[in-house]
């Protein structure tokens, strides 16, 4: 069994360099993703058409490619926050916890993209709404 990765609050704020851009790249992906799906999807539509033809087709698995590999990005962003043992909760709006101790009690540091450092905890499982400044 893994054991859980803890932070300080130096700690996790010296990690923000490399946290942030991960964490915008989740953002920025997870905002495209919805978008290529629609194109995919409309590619798809055009090239079953009785008058769609090898044009429509390429376009249509340009477009499956294209959705694949935002795919695949969202997936190894992922991955490299979970191996670093920080937690995805907000992928839209590139919310993060870092798992702490409070007073011996396990936390979560709370940080938000376009936050300049971690300045805000909440106990587990309160979320967001539970936020409080350090």
């Amino acid at each position: 069994m893994q054991r859980l990765r803890t932070y300080t609050v130096d700690e996790a704020n010296n990690e923000l360099p490399r946290v942030r851009r991960i964490v915008a790249q989740i953002s920025e992906l997870s905002t495209l993703l919805p978008e290529l799906e629609d194109q995919a999807r409309i590619a798809e539509y055009e090239s079953k058409r009785k008058t769609g033809g090898a044009e429509d087709r390429d376009r249509h698995q340009q477009a499956r490619d294209a959705v694949g590999g935002a795919e695949l990005e969202l997936l190894k962003a992922v991955a490299s926050l979970n191996g670093m043992g920080i937690q995805l909760k907000g992928p839209l709006e590139g919310l993060i916890d870092f798992p702490s101790y409070r007073d011996g009690e396990l936390i979560e540091l709370c940080w938000k993209l376009g936050e300049e450092k971690v300045e805000h905890w909440h106990h587990i499982g309160e979320g967001f709404a539970g936020r409080r400044k350090i």
